[in-house]
């Protein structure tokens, strides 16, 4: 650094100085010592400098507001104190300008570093650049660095409001169940030429004087989309995910099976809802989705019996 190389030239000037002003052997030892001191240094921190390397670790997802940190951890083979590491991290969001820092004398051999949650969306921790020095701080070299996997910043469930109508899902719908067979739910209706003979209701066709048939029924499966709008502002975000979060759990709460679509870049994504699992994999993917996601267009090109845009108000049939 600039700072002890200007300490190491004062300290040579003096030596100079001093040598020629005393003329005492002392002297001449000690502007000797002065000169090779840097090549000693360099020569005993060679192997720490060579095997200097950074490791770095935080959440992949985390929820809003909840306490994260990038945790780094520095090793090297050495036989002096471990050398001294400058390196240029980047904190990226999806919102903010880049956040440049220098992480400079780590001493000890772990560092953490809190992150900031505020906000939904992703954090990315980028190394762009890494030195190590020698033990005086004389000369460097470029060090390794490590590649971290963006943090998804997941939002809180938030009831949506005006609520969609989700009465209609409550009620099931049946229909015949195709080769007969074993069901729950039955329906009775007159016998037609080619109906099975076990399936004929006898005690109900005494008493109508008319054959009647026990059809077994099946529910209707129903494709139910939730349709993620691409928010461009933070507090949009948080609001529409938080919204897409409570409606998916209150459908899995109710036994409705359902899908989410939503844009990354300008690819439609689409990811079918069987359990709470899947719902955090669609909100890691919608907070990591590309920050030039463009927004959905209407109709969208799926095909469904219901389709909620999550982020405007009501819902659309298909």
């Amino acid at each position: 650094m600039a700072v002890n190389r200007l300490l190491y030239l004062g300290l040579l000037v003096l030596s100079a100085v001093f040598y020629f002003a005393s003329g005492v052997w002392v002297s001449w030892l000690l502007l000797l010592l002065t000169v090779f001191l840097p090549i000693l240094s360099l020569l005993l921190s060679l192997p720490a400098m060579f095997s200097c390397r950074l490791t770095a670790s935080m959440p992949d997802t985390v929820q809003q507001g909840e306490q994260a940190a990038l945790h780094l951890q520095l090793r090297a083979w050495r036989l002096l104190p471990l050398p001294e590491v400058q390196i240029r991290l980047n904190l990226r969001t999806r919102d903010q300008e880049k956040d440049l820092r220098y992480l400079s004398r780590l001493s000890r051999a772990e560092g953490v570093l809190a992150l900031d949650t505020g906000n939904c969306g992703f954090l990315a921790a980028e190394f762009h650049r890494g030195l190590v020095y020698d033990a005086l701080g004389l000369f460097r070299i470029p060090m390794r660095l490590p590649k971290l996997a963006p943090m998804a910043i997941l939002p809180p469930a938030r009831q949506p409001v005006p609520m969609p109508l989700l009465d209609q899902f409550l009620q099931q719908q049946m229909k015949p169940k195709p080769g007969g067979g074993a069901a729950e739910t039955y329906d009775n209706r007159a016998y037609r030429p080619g109906d099975p003979v076990k399936d004929i209701h006898w005690k109900l066709s005494l008493k109508t004087d008319t054959l009647v048939v026990r059809e077994p029924l099946e529910p209707v499966k129903r494709r139910v989309i939730l349709a993620i709008h691409t928010p461009y502002g933070p507090e949009d975000r948080a609001v529409f995910l938080g919204n897409f979060r409570w409606l998916s759990r209150w459908m899995l709460d109710s036994g409705v099976v359902h899908q989410a679509v939503w844009m990354d870049g300008e690819q439609l994504r689409r990811a079918e809802i069987l359990c709470e699992d899947d719902v955090i994999a669609v909100l890691r993917s919608a907070c990591l989705a590309s920050e030039r996601s463009a927004e959905l267009t209407w109709p969208l090109p799926v095909q469904a019996d219901w389709i909620c845009p999550v982020g405007r108000n009501g819902g659309q049939e298909a």
